[in-house]
Formats: C-alpha cells, sequence, structure tokens
C-alpha cells in the first residue's frame, strides 16, 4: 500500500500541486485569481487523466478509509473497557461508589490488601502486630515503594518515597471534616481522638500533633491506637478509603487532586477527557514483581471509555472496541450464556468471569411504630407471623430465572451471602411456602389477607427492581395481602430510608469489607437510624450482647463467626426483612485477555492481565 500512496503523491508533486495543496491548506483569504487559475489547471489534469487510473485511485482511496475506520487505534498492549456509571473523581477520600473504587485501585495502595479469598495480604505494610489489649497497632512499611513521579514532588525525576508520616497524613485526612469525605465513619468512635479531631476541623481548627491515636514512630513505623478492641480493624484497612496519598500532591492540586490522583498504584492518570474517556499509563516503578522477577504491571495502558447505555457498550463489544463488558446487562445474558453458565458457540473462545457479590436485595421493615405516620398504620412492626408469612409468599428462583436473568441467587439463608466470610449452610432461611404463609397469614389475624390494610413498598426507579417489586407485588396477591407499589429516584429513597421515613422499603446492602461486623451491623440496637445503619430499628439484647463479644481480637476466627451465625437465625426468626436475593455479577471478556480473574468485592485487578491479540 505504501507504494501506491509514493506513486499517488509523486504524480501532483511532478505535476507542480504539492505546492497548491500546502498553500489551500492554509489560505484564511477570499478565492485570489491566482488559486482560480491553479483549480482550472487540475480540472484540465483530471478531465485528461486516464479513466483507470482515476478509479484506481478513487477505490483505492475507500479502501483506506475503510480499513483506518476499522482498525483499533490503541497499541496493542493496551485494555479497553466501558465504565457505564461515569466518573467525576479519583480521590480515595470521596470514593463512595463502584466507580471510583475500581479504578482508584488502579491508582493507589493501602497498607493491607485482600486476596482472591478475602484473606487480608500486606500491600504497603510487610508486617503488623497488635498487643494484649486489643487496641494498639503496630504497622511497618515495606521499603522503597515510591509514589508516581509527578510535578508535585518538584520535577518528575524525583523518587518520593512512602512514608509512615503520610499514612498519619492520609487518615487524618479521612477525619479532617474540611474534606467532606464520606468515609470518617471507619474511624469515628474507634480511632482514638479522632472524633475531637473532626470537630475541631469542622470549627476550622487543625489540631497541632493532628490526631493523638495515629503516632509516627519512625519513617517506616507507625502505631494506631483505638479506644477499644475492634476485631474486624485490619478488614477496614482494606477499604479503598484508606488508600495513601502524599500531602504534596494534595496540597499542588488541591480541589483538583480527584482529577490529578497520584497514588502508587500499578497504573497513572495520563490523560482524562470528562464523560469520554480515562487513559491510565504503566507506572514504571511499581513495586510489585511476578514469580519470575519481572516488573508488574504487563499492561502498557488502559483505556476506560464512559457509554451510559449497556446496548450500545454491547455493540462495542461485539464490534471488538471493547476488551471487557464489566457487567452483563440481563438482557444479553441469553445471547451469551447457556445452561450451567455455560457460553454459547459464537462466544465460545471468550473469557466468561462468574462472580458471587458479597451483597443481599431485601425488602426492610421499620419495627419503631413511633419512627413515621407510615408505620403505625401497618401492623408489620408488631406482628412477627405477618412478617414471616411475606418472606414464604417469595417465590425467590422464578424472580432470579425471568427478571434477573440468572444475576442472583435465592437469599434461602441469613443476611449474609454465600460469598461472604462466615456464611454458613446450616443457617437456614426462608424458602417458597406459599401454604405455610397462608397459615401464618390466618395466625397473624388476617385469614386470606382479610382486614390487612394496604402496604405501600418504596423502591427506586430503576427498570430491573421496578420489575421485581412488580412480580413481589403479584406473588402477595395470591395470598390476598394487597401490595401498593411507589418509586422515587435512587437519593431520594436512601435518604428517607436511612432517616426513619419509611415503613416498607426495598433495600440492598453492600458489604464494605470481609468481616460478617459489617452486615450484622445492620440489626445492632445503638446504631437504630438515623444515627447508624439500623434502619429497621430491630432491638434484641441477645443479638446485641453477641454482637459486642465477637468484636473481641482476642477469639479466634471461628468462634467470632458462630457469634455471627446465632444473630442470623434471630434476625431470621424476628424477620425485620423479607430477603430476596444475593447478586451474582457476569464480566465478558475477550478471547485475547489473558489473566483476568473473580475477585472479591467487585474489584478490578489488572496488574497480572496480558493482552495478546491474533495477527
Amino acid at each position: 500500500m505504501n507504494i501506491f500512496i509514493s506513486y499517488f503523491l509523486q504524480v501532483f508533486e511532478k505535476l507542480g500541486y504539492m505546492e497548491f495543496f500546502a498553500f489551500i491548506a492554509n489560505c484564511k483569504k477570499p478565492m485570489s485569481g491566482f488559486l482560480k487559475q491553479k483549480i482550472f489547471f487540475i480540472d484540465i489534469w483530471f478531465r485528461t487523466l486516464k479513466t483507470e487510473l482515476a478509479c484506481f485511485l478513487f477505490f483505492f482511496s475507500l479502501l483506506l478509509i475503510s480499513c483506518g475506520n476499522n482498525q483499533r487505534n490503541e497499541p496493542s498492549n493496551t485494555l479497553t473497557y466501558n465504565e457505564s456509571q461515569g466518573l467525576s473523581t479519583l480521590d480515595p477520600g470521596l470514593a463512595g461508589v463502584s466507580a471510583p473504587i475500581q479504578i482508584g485501585g488502579q491508582i493507589f495502595s493501602g497498607l493491607l490488601d485482600l486476596d482472591s479469598d478475602h484473606v487480608i495480604q500486606p500491600c504497603l505494610a510487610k508486617s503488623w502486630q497488635v498487643d494484649s489489649s486489643g487496641k494498639e497497632w503496630i504497622f511497618t512499611l515495606k521499603p522503597n515503594i515510591c509514589f508516581h513521579r509527578d510535578t508535585c514532588f518538584g520535577n518528575t525525576s524525583i523518587k518520593r518515597f512512602v512514608k509512615a508520616q503520610d499514612v498519619k497524613y492520609s487518615f487524618e485526612r479521612i477525619c479532617d471534616a474540611r474534606v467532606k469525605t464520606s468515609g470518617f465513619w471507619i474511624f469515628r468512635n474507634r480511632l482514638l481522638g479522632a472524633d475531637e479531631f473532626n470537630e475541631a476541623t469542622k470549627a476550622g481548627i487543625y489540631p497541632k500533633d493532628g490526631i493523638k491515636g495515629i503516632i509516627v514512630l519512625n519513617d517506616s513505623m507507625v502505631k494506631i491506637i483505638l479506644n477499644k478492641p475492634f476485631a474486624p480493624f485490619l478488614s477496614l484497612l482494606t477499604m479503598s478509603y484508606c488508600q495513601i496519598v502524599p500531602k504534596e500532591a494534595i496540597e499542588y492540586y488541591g480541589q483538583s487532586f480527584g482529577i490529578h490522583p497520584i497514588g502508587t498504584g500499578p497504573f497513572m492518570v495520563k490523560s482524562w477527557k470528562s464523560d469520554q474517556q480515562l487513559v491510565l499509563a504503566r507506572n514504571p516503578d511499581y513495586f510489585r514483581f511476578d514469580k519470575n522477577g519481572n516488573r508488574l504491571p504487563y499492561l502498557d495502558s488502559i483505556i476506560i471509555r464512559f457509554i451510559k447505555d449497556t446496548k450500545t457498550e454491547f455493540l462495542e463489544y461485539e464490534q471488538g472496541k471493547l476488551d471487557i463488558v464489566l457487567s452483563l446487562d440481563p438482557v444479553f445474558m441469553s445471547k451469551v450464556i447457556g445452561e450451567n453458565d455455560s457460553l454459547l458457540p459464537t462466544y465460545a473462545d471468550h473469557h466468561l468471569i462468574r462472580e458471587e457479590s458479597e451483597d443481599i436485595v431485601y425488602c426492610g421493615i421499620m419495627l419503631d411504630s413511633a419512627a413515621n405516620s407510615e408505620t403505625s398504620t401497618y401492623p408489620l412492626w408488631k406482628s412477627k407471623l405477618l412478617r414471616q408469612a411475606l418472606n414464604y409468599a417469595i417465590d425467590r428462583k422464578a424472580i432470579c430465572k425471568y427478571i434477573l436473568k440468572g444475576k442472583g441467587v435465592p437469599a434461602e439463608h441469613g443476611p449474609l451471602s454465600p460469598s461472604m466470610p462466615g456464611f454458613s449452610r446450616e443457617v437456614k432461611g426462608y424458602t417458597y411456602n406459599p401454604q405455610k404463609a397462608r397459615v401464618l397469614l390466618a395466625e397473624a389475624g388476617y385469614p386470606d389477607g382479610k382486614n390487612l390494610p394496604t402496604i405501600i413498598l418504596q423502591s427506586g426507579n430503576n427498570a430491573t427492581t421496578i420489575q421485581t417489586a412488580e412480580a413481589l407485588q403479584q406473588q402477595w396477591q395470591k395470598l390476598g395481602i394487597k401490595v401498593s407499589l411507589r418509586q422515587v429516584n435512587f437519593a431520594e429513597h436512601s435518604s428517607m430510608m436511612h432517616s426513619g421515613k419509611l415503613g416498607f422499603w426495598r433495600g440492598n446492602w453492600i458489604t464494605d469489607y470481609p468481616d460478617p461486623e459489617n452486615v450484622l451491623a445492620l440489626f445492632y440496637s445503638p446504631l437504630a437510624s438515623p444515627k447508624g445503619l439500623n434502619d429497621t430499628r430491630i432491638h434484641s439484647r441477645i443479638m446485641d450482647s453477641l454482637y459486642e463479644q465477637a468484636l473481641w481480637p482476642g477469639y479466634s476466627v471461628p468462634k467470632r463467626y458462630a457469634m455471627y451465625n446465632e444473630m442470623e437465625r434471630i434476625v431470621i426468626e424476628e424477620a425485620p426483612w423479607v430477603f430476596l436475593y444475593y447478586t451474582v455479577n457476569y464480566r465478558l471478556a475477550q478471547p485475547s485477555v489473558i489473566g483476568l480473574r473473580p475477585e472479591v468485592f467487585g474489584r478490578l485487578l489488572f496488574e497480572n492481565v496480558r493482552i495478546k491479540r491474533a495477527n
């Protein structure tokens, strides 16, 4: 092809028109007589050109355009995927939803990390220890780990190594009210001095020595002191809020740090066009190596696009313009997946990754009769039998099959999902049993739903959420239970749910860290809403006692988990929730993507991923 292009240009050069084209490309004035004369001669030349040559050049040009449109523009060692949620910041202190958490995981690192089995692993910290009181922790950092090279450190040739002072600064930043982070709950009431520090910063005062529970012992060691023992403390530190950032970058970029993030992760931001695409480049100083001593990551770059429509996203994937679909839309499940999660022939050489999410979808029931006027008109708060009847009346398997298209597992156990540490199949929940539901309904005083007032179920307005709510409504109607549906936008729904303004609502708890405590805290009475996570305001002295005992780090893991399982059984008996399903996610990757594997908490790990495109 280069020979033909060269010949084509030579023809014009010999005719003296290369100068003309350079002239016309830069011409900003009205057409002169000279220009008109040149165009006249071009016209004469084209008229006298042999028809064969003209046709060849015309069709050859179309061929070049066609080839260019179908080729990927990025290098072969670049992975491209879509993030449908969009992205406004990559500041880990403001990372409260999945998009900045997943992308931020490529840019930042924390003291600790998780492997694919939920086991805590060293990351920036190489070791840690706790004293006999269970309150004082000492972390020792790995040596010679540096932040991404950046002008915020003076110039890009400077290697700025991570020090214990960076840990203190990063954690204090999460407790600083001026940052407006949503992550302060991690340290609130747990870290010694954190609450006092937060209150001081609200008043515009920055305590000279910072938080007294964070003590820098030397450049590589930091001590963290808790108010009282908290067994899941290490799990908390694996969250994105606790990723380490350099003070210089925060001060240099100010409010723009979220779009100029500087961390220690395997990739760093190269360019970012808002709502279009984000390009991450390989960090040449990344501190991890593979088993053969090769520095990670393998990829040169990652391109993240922001296509909101899932149908467009899937079309782009089919055309080879995307390497991964992060979450298959239920609409396309039957097109890609057959029985037993096997790929259909068209996609047989692609990679299907099934991940059971650490979350649960449910319908919450307010048990505090004085919480709002809606609750007081429903008998749900005072009738455990009625709440149990609602649970037995649900055909969860049908919902998972026909509405979720396999992207859910019936919640027939307790609040802990099957992928969560501490999950036990010995904890038995509710299964579909309409006959038992009828018996319980009658025992509650409402045979066939008689004299039972209409109950309002509020949910968000997501399409799948609405379909699920409609299915519930129909299933309850079969027993004579009348349910009216009300949909509002997610932000309003969430606010009403957490402030205690609802009597019956659709909820979804996504676990923050790999410890049962994060789920069972939803049933701990001192955390009753609006101050805490217990939105149903259930109160049980036995559950409160079990929850508090399980926080002691001196207990073995099996003993702690046994306490949480006992809490689950009480929750099932009291039925403050109508248990619906545990979420399942499916990722789809092109045959060229090597090394992508299922991860916990929906994380994306690309440091071990390779691209091997066909020649």
